[in-house]
């Protein structure tokens, strides 16, 4: 099985850096703890699965859902139509994406004035998000607000949801 690659370099090493947390386990995993999104493995054909579904969800050739993309930010997605996006993922790999679990991914264990004060991301608010987005890492700016963190999210960073959501199932992505 071939995985996708970070652009900005390792994806372990940024994940270590910031101690990224997104997706709740299976099996022996202690309650609470949670798999860092940008260390969850994804093939290159649960890469393109998903490609496909929002290919379909948003009505665009294939070839214009590059991996690395953002949705909302190069695409010009609308807000409205991530949530068509999340809802036929879930109904193509059966699984269930909750908004509180996306925000949860991005602040984590972070309070909210540790995580963005002033509602701006703080330094380490986006070293976190840089690891757990790492295939655009190098576009996430100082100035960042929180809401803006789904502006960032590409093909590549649902297929990551995708997996670890199915893995949290105990099925094989």
């Amino acid at each position: 099985m071939t995985t996708t690659e970070n652009p900005e370099g390792s994806s372990a090493a940024a994940s270590e850096q910031a101690n990224e947390e997104a997706i709740k386990p299976a099996g022996d995993a202690p309650a609470g703890e949670l798999v860092p999104l940008a260390e969850i493995a994804v093939s290159d054909e649960l890469v393109e699965q998903t490609r496909q579904v929002i290919a379909r969800s948003i009505s665009r050739p294939l070839a214009e859902i590059s991996p690395v993309a953002c949705l909302m930010r190069d695409l010009h997605v609308e807000s409205i139509d991530l949530l068509d996006i999340v809802f036929s993922l879930e109904q193509e790999f059966g699984i269930e994406i909750t908004r509180g679990a996306l925000e949860a991914a991005a602040r984590g264990s972070m309070t909210e004035d540790e995580f963005a004060p002033g509602g701006r991301m703080s330094p380490a608010g986006l070293a976190r998000l840089r690891a757990l987005l790492p295939e655009v890492a190098g576009r996430i700016e100082e100035g960042l607000r929180p809401r803006e963190v789904m502006s960032m999210f590409t093909s590549t960073t649902f297929a990551r949801i995708v997996a670890g959501s199915l893995a949290a199932q105990g099925k094989a992505p």
